[in-house]
């Protein structure tokens, strides 16, 4: 009963938890082969490796993704009328327990209004793939309540169950008193009835052997007072 409650309570907390989450969206810059890019960066309330794994696969929706050294270079990438003849550049890292994306084109030629417009596409990328994780991890929580609330009610059914089944070995149980009872109390009247027969007969018996002996007597008697005729 008392994990029972526990692993309620921790759904009910998760569900509370899982409200509206805030993005945390910059623009930064990062090496990349000892080469500076700027980029944009996303700050995601999670672990590094779900973090790292839901955003690879929203990208995954928008272009190709190869795997380098210690980053992922994407290339093809359609969204938003982005230049999809340039190659982009992403990686995921962490801080206290907190997952930090940062996207950036794989390029420093762009003139600066140009690379302006071409980050500010990239946050709005960035803000929906976050919205991305955040929508998976809520739809988790939900994946996860409904696995728990069909496990209680199939528990529940069961235990509905095993209470009319109950319920029925009660009926049965009670109805097995009444007639144990009653046996009973026939047999409690058998047991007297035969108590009092033994009582009468015994009482009958010692009255038989008195009679018996008065009789003997007579007996005796007779054959005395044959002796005496002559």
């Amino acid at each position: 009963m008392k994990k029972h409650f526990v692993g309620l309570t921790l759904i009910l907390l998760s569900a509370t938890l899982a409200q509206a989450q805030p993005y945390r969206l910059s623009e930064a810059d990062q090496r990349v082969n000892n080469h500076k890019y700027a980029g944009v960066t996303s700050w995601v309330e999670g672990s590094y490796s779900q973090v790292e794994e839901n955003w690879l696969d929203y990208l995954r929706q928008h272009g190709k993704i190869r795997r380098k050294r210690n980053y992922y270079q994407i290339s093809d990438l359609q969204y938003n009328n982005l230049p999809d003849t340039l190659l982009y550049v992403t990686r995921v890292s962490n801080k206290d327990s907190l997952g930090l994306i940062w996207l950036a084109p794989l390029t420093n030629d762009l003139p600066a209004d140009e690379q302006q417009k071409l980050l500010g596409t990239l946050k709005k990328l960035l803000k929906e793939g976050t919205r991305h994780y955040y929508l998976a991890q809520a739809q988790a929580k939900i994946d996860e309540s409904e696995a728990a609330a069909l496990v209680m009610s199939k528990k529940h059914q069961r235990l509905l169950y095993e209470k009319e089944k109950l319920a029925e070995d009660l009926r049965a149980a009670q109805e097995l008193k009444a007639e144990l009872e009653a046996r009973l109390e026939e047999t409690n009247l058998k047991i007297k009835s035969l108590n009092q027969q033994i009582l009468d007969t015994d009482s009958a018996a010692v009255q038989a052997y008195r009679d018996l002996e008065e009789i003997k007597k007579v007996i005796e008697h007779h054959k005395e007072e044959l002796k005496k005729i002559k």
